[in-house]
């Protein structure tokens, strides 16, 4: 009698990836895909004390961004709409679930941080620090991408300066 186990396929370790930076890679498209298909913050708010659009014609990507700030600044709920291709929605979804309680300085620190991310692409040190955001960091890889990523991000930008024209990436 043998004490060997049946084969059954391969062993865990063995379907590992060796590669960091491809196993990073695979996480962020995850994110990418749950918060396109399934959008957090997805809608609109009764009475937002401030708003803002924007849009990319090139692609048809459109976000309307609000928020609800109280009196002493701090953004205590965020929505989007968002219409276009996966990673601009998942953009949008991500910047709405982060703004929840930010003031302003700490929110246009976020774009900042997430903006650089995009558009260097992937950085261990700047993951780190953003967490599930640092998935729009592999837009950065398709230079065609970039704009999806950020326009969700421009249109914060314009909100936090009080600008109401419609936010671009152009």
């Amino acid at each position: 009698m043998s004490n060997t186990s049946p084969n059954v396929g391969p062993s865990p370790a063995s379907t590992l990836s060796v590669n960091p930076a491809e196993d990073r890679m695979q996480r962020y498209s995850e994110i990418i895909i749950e918060h396109s298909q399934f959008p957090h913050h997805h809608g609109r708010i009764e009475s937002p004390t401030h708003q803002g659009r924007g849009e990319n014609p090139f692609c048809g990507d459109r976000v309307t961004l609000q928020l609800l700030v109280d009196n002493d600044g701090v953004i205590q709920q965020a929505a989007v709409e968002s219409v276009g291709c996966a990673i601009s929605m998942a953009s949008a979804s991500l910047l709405a679930e982060h703004l929840h309680g930010l003031n302003f300085s700490q929110a246009q620190a976020l774009y900042a941080q997430v903006h650089r991310a995009v558009v260097e692409g992937p950085n261990e040190e700047l993951d780190e620090q953003l967490g599930e955001l640092a998935a729009l960091s592999f837009a950065g890889r398709y230079p065609s991408r970039v704009k999806c990523a950020t326009l969700p991000w421009h249109v914060l930008k314009h909100v936090l300066a009080g600008d109401d024209s419609v936010a671009s990436t152009e």
